[in-house]
């Protein structure tokens, strides 16, 4: 599997949640191709668009939530070249003309449950002009720019590969035994990487402990946790990083399997703990190579975007395997780690990007490191227990069915709760 095309596409950085990132550059892009004043803005979503960027903060919008302010923002000062960080620059004044705009009633939206997970639209008018802007699959991925009624871009296209990407097909194929062995091949320069990614997530989990963003969860487990538990600390510096993206602060973190949640819970519990047991900066980027792997291959079974919590049970699971290693563990016991986090955490659901993530992060960052630790003395999930098992395909195929099969209409059932409220 060619691992720098992986890691270029799947670990980079992302700013706020990327619903709202999504909702904005689709409306910033067709902004650009508006000649005038934008009179209205109207936004088709799919569900799961919608759930998760209907409470969660937008960077630098003090405390302003959501994809509608998302796509005010975007159409009146969203800068499209920027992609998913097209808000990057915006002022609190920007932020109350977007809220006067909401206001005003000309800012509405329609919510589509047969739509594919990642699927936007957004029309906006004004004078006799009317542009609207598709996304599709992928949070950046624009298929098409219509202009009264003119196509002036499409790319639809299906792709060759099965799960979108060449190297998505391969990391599909892999056991765990070849995650390890993808993982200890990383150079110099995937080394200085990964390393960076550890100081973004880490600088915002400070920020997350020493000031209270959201609903303060990093910030108040740091103030009552012992001195000096690693536990403890884990789960504060997670849940701190994911105060601070949900509540809208505007700093990037690294993300993992392309999500900024999933990049704190893969990221930081692993570093904390390099740090902890005193590893060198490749032994923790071996093992961070080997997190955002296992990662990113139980998003390709479970989706996307899914009614599971994959910043708990993806980069739950990502992170226990990347501490197994730093432990000195082996494929199979990073196995029987995965297996005894996803029998932890399987149940957490997903409804929607918003301030209480961080309680979820924060959750999953401490289990994979509780489970790193029972796989390391011999225990955990050793054999079959109820649907899970020591196997890593086995544990993704079972997370698959349960997310399509079982948990299709409980989506559902969520995403129609949240849009009464």
């Amino acid at each position: 599997m060619n691992l720098k095309q992986f890691l270029d596409n799947e670990v980079k950085p992302a700013l706020g949640c990327t619903e709202p990132g999504a909702v904005a550059l689709a409306s910033a892009t067709a902004a650009r191709h508006l000649s005038c004043e934008v009179e209205s803005i109207h936004v088709e979503m799919s569900g799961s668009i919608f759930k998760n960027g209907v409470n969660v903060g937008v960077p630098g919008a003090n405390g302003g939530t959501g994809n509608l302010l998302a796509a005010a923002l975007g159409a009146a000062v969203g800068d499209s070249d920027l992609g998913l960080r097209s808000l990057s620059s915006i002022t609190l004044g920007d932020v109350e003309k977007a809220k006067a705009f909401i206001d005003s009633g000309r800012v509405t939206r329609d919510v589509h449950l047969d739509k594919p997970y990642v699927f936007i639209r957004v029309t906006l008018k004004g004078g006799d002009e009317v542009v609207t802007v598709t996304t599709k699959d992928r949070h950046d991925n624009v298929i098409k720019i219509e202009k009264n009624g003119d196509i002036v871009f499409e790319n639809d296209s299906k792709p060759d590969s099965k799960y979108g990407a060449s190297y998505i097909d391969e990391l599909a194929a892999l056991d765990m035994g070849m995650h390890w062995e993808q993982a200890s091949s990383i150079d110099d320069h995937d080394e200085a990487r990964l390393m960076a990614g550890v100081a973004m997530n880490m600088g915002v989990a400070f920020e997350g402990i020493t000031n209270s963003w959201a609903l303060g969860i990093g910030y108040n487990i740091h103030k009552i946790m012992p001195c000096d538990d690693i536990l403890y600390k884990i789960k504060a510096y997670a849940g701190g990083a994911a105060d601070v993206r949900m509540g809208g602060g505007p700093l990037p973190v690294m993300s993992s399997a392309s999500s900024g949640n999933h990049g704190i819970t893969a990221i930081i519990p692993v570093a904390l703990v390099a740090e902890y047991w005193g590893k060198s900066d490749r032994e923790l980027s071996e093992a961070l190579a080997l997190t955002h792997l296992v990662t990113r291959f139980i998003k390709v079974f479970t989706g996307v975007l899914s009614p599971i919590c994959g910043c708990a049970v993806a980069a739950g699971a990502g992170a226990t395997a990347g501490i197994v290693r730093l432990g000195g563990g082996t494929p199979k016991q990073a196995e029987i780690a995965i297996a005894s986090l996803v029998a932890s955490v399987m149940g957490m659901t997903c409804d929607g990007g918003k301030g209480s993530c961080a309680l979820k992060v924060s959750t999953a960052a401490g289990e994979a490191y509780i489970c790193a630790l029972l796989a390391l003395n011999g225990t955990g999930i050793t054999k079959t227990q109820g649907l899970l098992k020591p196997d890593l395909r086995y544990v993704v195929q079972v997370l698959g069915e349960i997310s399509d099969r079982g948990l299709s209409e409980m989506d559902q059932i969520m995403i129609d709760i949240m849009q009464r409220g």
